[in-house]
């Protein structure tokens, strides 16, 4: 016999000699015991904080200004489902403002999302003319999954202050009253003014040739008030042009040479002659408002334009002339 075949045979008879063993009868021998653990509600997660324009288009931004809608995009996960959620805050604040600090017009305000009616947004405060378009705002389709995104659009208020140094900071809050946040920094807040006048007419009343200095004399008062809303420091500047009466023309001089049929104007912020300066027909700064301290009142603040006529010795016909006088606001670094 080949010796490949003998270890053949020999395979087959061990396999038998096993497969017909008699073992001897035993009692049992495993026992069980029920086991268990509680698995814990597991903490909601911002991952991702950015900032973009109204329409929510990317890229992301890092510029605001006041009055202009923007959108905040916000990616949360929770293990436990989006249902697990129970409230969304957000903060929008200038660095050195705490986000438990009272909100403010100037650095702080604040927004709300509930899941109450299928999704909620909120603007918390301050009150004013920080804004929310909850319209544009909005919250995952499906908050049975474990991660979605949140938008929340809202509108900068006017006197939002100008800095480079403002944080978007997001807190979540699951049904456990578990918390999980982040703080996104480095945004800036672009300078805002307007103005408005509310003396919106004014009078030298009679004037003689050769007059100088002359102030004004209605309003009674003896200037012209103006209202101004700014989030920074601002300069106020003016100017005029040639005044008519009909088809005869009083010209502007602003160097107070006064020739013959021309008038001059000179104003200032305080009342005080000797410190004014002359409008031109180019805007200038007036004295005392060429740099401003901001942000204002939400309302604005009043600021009085003092202003004195002079006239040239000829050359102006008898009769009331006018024209316009032009005040502008402008940022003032």
């Amino acid at each position: 016999m080949r010796p490949g075949t003998q270890i053949a045979t020999l395979a087959v008879v061990v396999i038998i000699a096993i497969g017909t063993a008699v073992l001897p009868a035993m009692a049992d021998t495993e026992g069980s015991s029920t086991g268990s653990f509680n698995l814990g509600n597991a903490a909601p997660s911002v991952t991702s904080i950015t900032l973009h324009n109204a329409d929510h288009s990317d890229p992301t931004i890092s510029d605001m200004t006041p009055q202009t809608e923007y959108a905040v995009k916000i990616e949360i996960s929770d293990a436990n489902t989006l249902n697990d959620i129970s409230e969304i805050l957000v903060i929008i604040k200038t660095n050195g403002t705490g986000t438990g600090d009272s909100d403010s017009v100037t650095d702080k305000a604040t927004y709300k999302w509930i899941p109450e009616g299928g999704g909620t947004w909120s603007k918390v405060g301050p009150t004013g003319t920080w804004d929310i378009d909850a319209s544009q705002s909005s919250e995952p389709d499906d908050l049975g999954a474990t991660a979605g995104t949140w938008w929340l659009n809202f509108v900068p208020g006017k006197v939002a202050r100008e800095s480079t140094s403002w944080d978007i900071y997001v807190n979540v809050t699951d049904k456990g009253s578990l918390t999980g946040d982040k703080i996104v920094w480095g945004k800036t807040m672009n300078w805002y003014g307007e103005i408005s006048a509310e003396d919106t007419s004014y009078s030298f009343g009679d004037i003689g040739l050769g007059d100088t200095n002359k102030p004004i004399s209605t309003p009674s008062d003896g200037n012209i008030n103006v209202k101004t809303i700014s989030n920074g420091n601002y300069k106020l500047s003016s100017k005029s042009g040639n005044w008519s009466k009909g088809s005869d023309w009083a010209v502007l001089d602003w160097d107070g040479t006064l020739d013959a049929g021309h008038f001059a104007l000179k104003v200032d912020g305080s009342g005080d002659v000797s410190t004014s300066n002359y409008v031109s027909t180019s805007s200038e700064p007036i004295t005392d408002y060429s740099n401003v301290n901001a942000p204002t009142a939400e309302t604005g603040d009043t600021k009085e334009i003092y202003q004195w006529i002079s006239v040239a010795t000829s050359g102006l016909l008898p009769g009331t002339y006018s024209g316009t006088y032009y005040v502008q606001i402008a940022n003032e670094a």
